[in-house]
């Protein structure tokens, strides 16, 4: 595995780590609408994965906005089951 696709699933794992612990308070939709897209990257364009990750931790992106929109916003625990699907046991 190489350390750049390493380095996007501990920064994965982080952010997932920390919205599975805001859950319980309601987390933004938001949040869970980046790391989806994330996650759907992941398997295919690590690259691509770390950009929503950078998109996830921009301070303006602290606002919902409209334009933000998906049919189906994943549970924590859609996003935890299909991260650990993806990583396996490189982590």
């Amino acid at each position: 595995m190489s350390n750049a696709l390493a380095d996007v699933l501990r920064r994965f794992e982080e952010r997932l780590v920390k919205l599975e612990s805001e859950a319980e308070a309601g987390v933004r939709h938001w949040k869970a609408v980046h790391l989806h897209k994330a996650l759907g990257a992941l398997p295919d364009d690590h690259l691509a994965a770390d950009a929503h990750l950078d998109e996830l931790d921009r301070a303006e992106v602290a606002r919902e906005y409209p334009e933000v929109v998906a049919d189906h916003a994943p549970t924590v625990d859609e996003i935890r089951t299909r991260f650990s699907m993806i990583a396996g046991g490189n982590l």
